[in-house]
């Protein structure tokens, strides 16, 4: 039998944070599929890629310091975009900024600041697939 596999899209231009993530994400190897842009316009085009083969993201994570296309304004493009606008997004961050948690909010995502402990990432990457279980559960 073959289990669903759910598609995550993380927007991240460090290298080392990218490690982290995917390691965290091992765990759930057989559960999910993590694809990965640089910027945000990578990201754009990685979603429209995926709207043209039929297999949209469950959840997008947008770290908000990118060069070219920042998260914020990433988000902004997928919120106002009628093909994107329902997937779950959030931005995952260093920052702490009260600006950018409601910023977030006010774009409809969340907002999660980046663990320095990889116990409480491994723990992120538990709540990241939730959200996408949850969604495939509301489909059906």
């Amino acid at each position: 039998m073959h289990e669903h596999k759910h598609t995550i899209l993380y927007a991240e231009d460090d290298s080392d944070d990218l490690f982290m993530v995917r390691q965290a994400f091992e765990k759930f190897d057989s559960e999910v599929t993590l694809l990965h842009a640089t910027d945000g316009f990578q990201t754009i085009e990685q979603l429209k890629q995926s709207q043209i083969m039929g297999t949209l993201p469950c959840l997008i994570i947008l770290d908000i310091n990118m060069p070219g296309m920042d998260g914020r304004e990433t988000l902004v493009r997928i919120k106002n975009s009628d093909h994107f606008k329902n997937i779950p997004a959030v931005l995952f961050t260093t920052s702490s900024s009260h600006t950018d948690r409601i910023f977030a909010e006010t774009w409809g995502a969340g907002f999660i600041t980046k663990p320095l402990v990889f116990s409480e990432l491994e723990e992120l990457a538990h709540r990241f697939l939730m959200l996408c279980t949850s969604k495939v559960s509301e489909k059906a």
